[in-house]
């Protein structure tokens, strides 16, 4: 390759390997053009998209950096980068690039578009809106964008909205398979079984035998209790390598309804081989074993005689102390969150990780450690304090109801540190049979992070229980707690007199609203936590002492549990 001519006829043959797809051969020739012309333009793109589509990201922003030094105020190229840089989680750099390509073409919907979803990553909502928005306003059928801004307003549950907009991406494309995906899911997850239907009949007339469509037909029948339809549909469903989700979901349903039918043998099989393909598709990040070091450290911390001694913190502020209901997973919290906030002075915050914010803020960026909870700076209460009620501020949509509870099952790891900061706070501890709660955990599709990976086998889910139940009981042996044991087996056979002790303790009256709390979650939409469609339904008693079914799969527990079974008198 000796000159411009040469070099012509070598971008001439990578361009047409590249637009046939074959790029390999183009990648090739593309390097050699640039060993000999390194500031070639078409090459250090080309080669920059190649990489690109490959994954591989690093290599594709230095192609795209010196291809972007010799042609700066290419609009395409600035987005280009700007997604490139949004995909190695630069996201601030992305934002540059996506407002560069935006200022030399004031219609690029794309560049919009992709603004609005780093937005997103950045969790600045309303940047997000206003991006989504201008992109549909200057092109009102672009799906990307309708589709984006759908799936924002599911996030943040507003259901309407994210209806409407997903609505409208199907109306521009009815083959966009992803807008019926969430679409369903919506519908699903906000217990709209009506419009469920529906769209699946819609949808599989469109898409001939789809794993997608099938798998929330599936969803469907077992709500509509046709557990025998389910396992005929789902025994003879194949799924694509890429389906892990959808396998993942048609496990589940297919194992509840046997489990329904009465055949738990192949319930537990497919319940443990859902479990197994979780494990290998977790992020490699997660590992089980974090978690219960953690609790472990807690445990052996708190173990100290001399902490029930402890003077009280100096409180600098007049915020009244928080209200928090924990519990170990699949306790009944979601139930009871769902009765509590019926009534009309509660207000729950569902599984918000606030406390998990504040334990952060207190370790993390002030480097406070456990050794230091005896002798807490009083300026340093106050200001942790003051995080934590802002937090609170930030998730509180009814100002008018005088008591907000913070929902969520596992900071019953941190009560310690809870107690500390807020000595006054009242706690809601949720029980069920620890074989339940255990067997619930093992069948439940969590997302797994480093608490829920222990959950994948009943033997890790029953030394988490036990370590968790250990550390609350420990906790009630230092401190003095303000607490209200609410077992779920006393709000499904005795549900007023359940419900008005926990009223009692929160110091509210009885309200009728509790007694029909399913239609509190009809009109919630997207309830956030696996028992999105238990709740909205009657009390039911199914659910009590399902683990008698498994007992033989708890051989190896029993260490574990039944010094609970005993110590809450569930004998």
């Amino acid at each position: 390759m000796k000159n411009r001519n040469d070099l012509k006829e070598n971008l001439d043959l990578a361009n047409k390997f590249f637009k046939n797809k074959n790029f390999e051969k183009a990648e090739n020739l593309y390097k050699k053009i640039l060993k000999k012309f390194p500031n070639s333009f078409d090459a250090n793109y080309s080669l920059a998209s190649i990489k690109a589509q490959n994954n591989n990201f690093f290599d594709a922003k230095n192609y795209m950096e010196t291809a972007i030094s010799l042609k700066p105020n290419l609009p395409e190229l600035n987005n280009n980068l700007g997604l490139v840089y949004l995909n190695l989680s630069e996201v601030e750099k992305s934002i540059d690039y996506f407002k560069k390509a935006i200022s030399l073409n004031k219609n690029y919907v794309l560049a919009y578009t992709n603004l609005g979803m780093a937005y997103v990553t950045l969790k600045k909502v309303p940047e997000a809106k206003a991006n989504y928005n201008k992109a549909i306003e200057i092109d009102p059928n672009n799906i990307l964008a309708n589709f984006n801004l759908a799936n924002l307003f599911k996030r943040l549950g507003d259901h309407k909205n994210s209806e409407i907009y997903y609505k409208k991406t199907i109306e521009i494309n009815p083959n966009y398979l992803p807008a019926y995906n969430n679409t369903m899911d919506l519908y699903d997850k906000s217990n709209q079984s009506d419009k469920l239907g529906d769209l699946i009949s819609t949808a599989e007339k469109i898409f001939k035998n789809n794993q997608v469509i099938k798998s929330f037909k599936a969803k469907l029948l077992y709500k509509k209790k046709k557990y025998e339809e389910v396992i005929n549909l789902l025994e003879k469903l194949e799924f694509l390598p890429d389906q892990t989700i959808q396998k993942q979901a048609s496990y589940e349903v297919l194992a509840k309804s046997y489990d329904k039918v009465g055949d738990y043998q192949n319930a537990f099989k497919l319940f443990q081989m859902l479990n197994n393909l979780m494990d290998r598709f977790k992020d490699p990040i997660v590992d089980k074993k974090i978690y219960v070091e953690t609790t472990k450290a807690r445990l052996n911390f708190f173990n100290n005689p001399k902490i029930s001694n402890w003077s009280s913190p100096k409180i600098l502020d007049d915020n009244k102390d928080p209200y928090f209901l924990i519990g170990f997973p699949r306790s009944g919290t979601t139930l009871l969150d769902t009765i509590l906030r019926s009534h009309p002075s509660i207000e729950v915050l569902e599984e918000i990780p606030i406390v998990n914010r504040f334990i952060d803020e207190l370790f993390i960026n002030r480097d406070f450690t456990l050794d230091k909870l005896e002798n807490t700076n009083p300026t340093l209460v106050k200001e942790m304090r003051d995080f934590y009620f802002n937090q609170i501020k930030n998730y509180k949509k009814n100002k008018s109801k005088r008591i907000t509870i913070d929902k969520m099952p596992l900071n019953i790891l941190h009560v310690g540190e809870i107690l500390r900061f807020f000595p006054n706070a009242k706690f809601i501890l949720a029980l069920r049979h620890p074989y339940d709660c255990v067997l619930s955990c093992f069948m439940q599709n969590f997302m797994l992070n480093h608490a829920m990976a222990n959950f994948l086998n009943l033997q890790d889910a029953s030394k988490l229980y036990d370590l968790t139940m250990s550390l609350w009981k420990k906790y009630t042996e230092v401190f003095k707690i303000d607490y209200h044991i609410i077992r779920y087996e006393d709000v499904i056979s005795n549900f007023e007199k359940t419900i008005k002790g926990v009223l009692s303790f929160l110091n509210v009256s009885w309200s009728d609203n509790v007694t029909e709390f399913y239609k509190t979650a009809e009109k919630r939409g997207i309830i956030s936590t696996p028992s999105y469609n238990q709740v909205s339904q009657p009390i039911y008693s199914n659910s009590m002492y399902r683990w008698k079914n498994y007992e033989k799969e708890f051989s190896n527990s029993k260490d574990s549990l039944d010094k609970w079974v005993k110590e809450y008198n569930y004998l």
